[in-house]
């Protein structure tokens, strides 16, 4: 994505199908992966999670194609060039990166680690969306979603603390 990419709120709620997308792949990949099934729980978790989240955003996304307003984009430049390098810079902002990690992740605190990123630059995301969105509907489904993700990264932190004392 280009930094003179244009956002608009259908958009940006395509981007975040796309990372949900992305990140029910990378958890479903780590919940096979991985070897203690305390942390295997919580990526199980997490995609169930994340399937919520993608149905929440598509349904998001046909109010907002149904509204009128639909065409106003977020006026502000520098805030589009700021959100397409949120986007590009995101742990899951392609398909083949997404596939790499999963591969290259080597032990249930990598995957963590990786969770851990993904979650973070996912709020972040999140965040910045919210801050921009004139849509009630938008803003309600970004707060449900934060808090979620928030519980999420709290979840991985601690069960990553846990493998830490675990092997340590």
């Amino acid at each position: 994505m280009s930094p003179s990419m244009f956002f608009n709120d259908v958009e940006a709620v395509k981007i975040a199908c796309n990372l949900d997308r992305a990140g029910m792949r990378f958890y479903s990949a780590m919940a096979r992966r991985t070897t203690d099934p305390a942390v295997q729980r919580v990526f199980e978790g997490l995609v169930h999670a994340e399937q919520a989240h993608l149905k929440l955003f598509e349904e998001l996304q046909q109010k907002l194609l149904d509204d009128p307003r639909r065409e106003a984009y977020f006026d502000d430049p520098e805030l589009d060039a700021y959100m397409a390098r949120l986007v590009d810079t995101h742990v899951f902002s392609d398909e083949g990166e997404v596939a790499r990690l999963a591969e290259d992740v080597g032990t249930d605190l990598e995957a963590l680690a990786v969770g851990i990123r993904a979650e973070r630059d996912t709020i972040l995301f999140y965040q910045e969306l919210l801050n921009a969105t004139d849509s009630q509907a938008a803003r309600d489904v970004l707060q449900q979603i934060l808090t979620e993700e928030r519980r999420h990264l709290l979840a991985l932190a601690e069960r990553s603390q846990d493998c830490e004392r675990l092997s340590g």
